[in-house]
């Protein structure tokens, strides 16, 4: 097992255990804030389960059926981790207008509520770090993805413990805790939009940013002693894994074999410029 499906069989036992630590929390305190990050661990749970299957779908070596690999699933997992925030997020704007206008008991146990949500931000903000780390160094946009899902968790937790501090100051009053869950509601949603837009960007075959391609132009100028230039950049993504195509300008007197080693030359030269790239060079006579 690589450290790509490593890291996302560990995010399921991490998210799975702060769900069930939030629900019993939530049971004894009946707080919206709790219900509200319980909810959002719920659908961690439920994303990291898409990017754990997506991530050991996509890591199946390319065949006959796709010649490109099967690295796209990353993205239709995170379609499907959009519908899931969007349903979470929706039930939650419910939950928290039925109980605002249905009088419910007072928050029992709030400092449990508060030693809680503190413990499981530390918790998240661990493993946030080694997320980053292990989508850094595998370049995967599945775990990327889920990154932001953690860093998100942290501000809501914090928001809910912000939520049962203010409900204890003001003598109990529950239109605090209500708030806060309103607008965890309404953050879920927002994210359910920004996984949606990057599934769709992924899918589309977004190309290279300004720091890659600055990265091709330095490695073709390294061979301007042979190259005069290049032109037809074309990119597509397929999960961490990025397939380029260049058409490199090269003198006309310059022999097929030449040209051959030269084309191979440049190659090498990018992917080792570019992690995880598959580079494709024609050459052209000039």
């Amino acid at each position: 097992m690589n450290t790509r499906s490593r890291t996302a069989f560990t995010t399921v036992k991490v998210a799975s255990a702060l769900v069930l630590v939030k629900a019993v929390t939530w049971l004894l305190t009946s707080s919206s804030g709790v219900l509200g990050s319980t909810l959002d661990s719920l659908l961690d749970v439920l994303a990291s389960l898409l990017v754990l299957w997506a991530i050991l779908h996509a890591e199946r070596p390319a065949d006959a059926g796709h010649p490109w690999g099967h690295g796209k699933a990353e993205s239709l997992a995170s379609l499907g981790q959009a519908l899931f925030i969007l349903i979470a997020g929706c039930g939650l704007i419910f939950q928290v207008v039925h109980r605002w206008l249905d009088p419910d008991p007072p928050l029992n146990m709030p400092w449990t509520g508060v030693a809680v949500m503190v413990g499981s931000s530390l918790v998240t903000f661990w493993w946030l770090r080694k997320l980053r780390a292990a989508a850094r160094e595998t370049g995967s946009p599945a775990l990327e993805a889920d990154s932001a899902h953690y860093a998100a968790d942290i501000l809501l937790n914090l928001s809910v413990v912000a939520g049962l501090l203010l409900s204890l100051s003001l003598n109990g009053a529950r239109w605090p805790d209500l708030l806060i869950g309103l607008g965890i509601g309404l953050l879920i949603l927002n994210t359910a939009r920004k996984v949606f837009l990057s599934g769709i960007e992924n899918l589309m075959d977004r190309g290279l940013t300004e720091k890659e391609e600055s990265q091709v132009l330095a490695c073709v100028s390294g061979f301007s002693s042979r190259v005069s230039g290049f032109h037809d950049l074309r990119t597509r993504r397929s999960g961490s894994e990025i397939f380029l195509e260049i058409h490199l300008d090269i003198h006309r007197q310059m022999s097929f074999v030449e040209a051959h080693d030269l084309s191979e030359e440049v190659g090498r030269a990018i992917e080792s410029a570019i992690p995880r790239s598959q580079v494709t060079v024609h050459a052209d006579p000039l």
